[in-house]
């Protein structure tokens, strides 16, 4: 008797609960507005930029050798050590074939100037004729050219290679020890004062730069810091190697060296349109897009994202400037939801130099 009383109590108040005045069944959904984060939308440029990789070389390198067969003595420098016009930079002296030849031919002369010597005496003696004189003494004198031909050469010697000018060591082709052949390269060297950078350019941008135009050299070397310059004339072909344009750039020579890396930044204008937050922007089957609040719902506009420095983005698009723009939060609404706003200084999304500027020049322009 006492659990059939528990049970209709509790039927009882369930059916109490379910039809009270106000109340809905638990499975009806209750639905709510996202809070995104909105600013007022600004017009703006950021550099229009075209991008080349290249290296630091000698407008004219100079590869050393001698002309004549030796072997390497010494050698005075490493690559990349500067050096003054005069100063040494490699020992080369005499190699032992050379060396050889050399004592021979100077054995060769003296048995001829004997045997010169002795057919004179023997002719006065009758006892040789003139045609045998004359043919000692061109021995003799084929044996003195032999001779002075080594000393001419310096193949006897050790010689000193000296700098012809100030410049700075590229590449040394030889070792201590190593005996080389007449014509060798030996080492090649670059004058400081006739240094140039070339950087590839892809040919499809090509048509945008012009001689003149700044550019900012960055490094790869850790830590330096970037440089402004100017481009100082544009390639005609494309380089069979790299399939770039080549593009030479005025450079510095007091702040880079022979085989230095530097990407260039080459400023061929300013792109103009409305400045975004790069992560405002989003991406569907259509192509770019961005939310704007229009009556407290997200409207959704379709844009052209022109270019994307930092965290900014260039876009253009049917933007209405009255009407807030989405900065964050974008990912978890659609067109026509239902938002709460919650306003963002401008500043706060665009925190770097070059972005503040770009909405600066936005700003004076509007």
């Amino acid at each position: 008797m006492t659990m059939m009383l528990i049970r209709f109590l509790v039927c009882l108040s369930v059916a109490l609960v379910c039809f009270l005045p106000g109340t809905e069944p638990a499975a009806a959904e209750v639905k709510g507005s996202a809070l995104v984060q909105v600013t007022d939308p600004k017009q703006g440029a950021i550099p229009d930029l075209v991008l080349g990789h290249g290296v630091v070389e000698s407008d004219n390198p100079l590869t050393r050798s001698f002309q004549r067969n030796g072997q390497v003595s010494d050698i005075m420098v490493e690559v990349g050590d500067q050096f003054k016009k005069g100063d040494p930079l490699l020992n080369f002296g005499a190699s032992p074939a050379a060396v050889i030849a050399y004592e021979q031919a100077k054995t060769a002369l003296r048995l001829a100037e004997r045997t010169r010597d002795r057919t004179k005496q023997m002719v006065k003696l009758k006892l040789a004729t003139a045609d045998q004189l004359d043919a000692a003494e061109k021995a003799v004198s084929d044996a003195q050219l032999n001779k002075e031909m080594y000393e001419k050469l310096g193949s006897t010697t050790s010689e000193i290679l000296e700098a012809p000018f100030d410049g700075v060591v590229v590449a040394i082709s030889v070792s201590k020890g190593d005996r080389v052949p007449a014509g060798a390269p030996l080492m090649t060297l670059a004058e400081t004062e006739k240094l140039r950078l070339g950087v590839g350019v892809e040919p499809s941008e090509i048509e945008k730069v012009k001689p003149g135009q700044p550019v900012t050299l960055v490094s790869l070397v850790d830590d330096k810091k970037s440089m402004s310059a100017k481009v100082k004339s544009v390639g005609a072909a494309i380089d069979p190697k790299t399939r770039q344009v080549p593009v030479f750039i005025n450079l510095s020579k007091e702040h880079v060296i022979p085989g230095e890396t530097f990407t260039a930044e080459i400023q061929t204008g300013n792109l103009e349109g409305w400045v975004v937050s790069r992560d405002s922007v989003g991406i569907d089957s259509k192509g770019s897009f961005v939310f704007q609040v229009d009556d407290e719902h997200a409207k959704k506009v379709t844009v052209n994202v022109l270019r994307s420095a930092g965290d900014i983005s260039v876009v253009q698009g049917d933007i209405d400037p009255k009407s807030k723009l989405v900065v964050t939060g974008g990912y978890q609404i659609a067109d026509g939801d239902a938002v709460r706003s919650e306003e963002v200084p401008v500043a706060e999304i665009m925190n770097n130099e070059q972005e503040s500027a770009a909405v600066r020049r936005g700003s004076r322009a509007e």
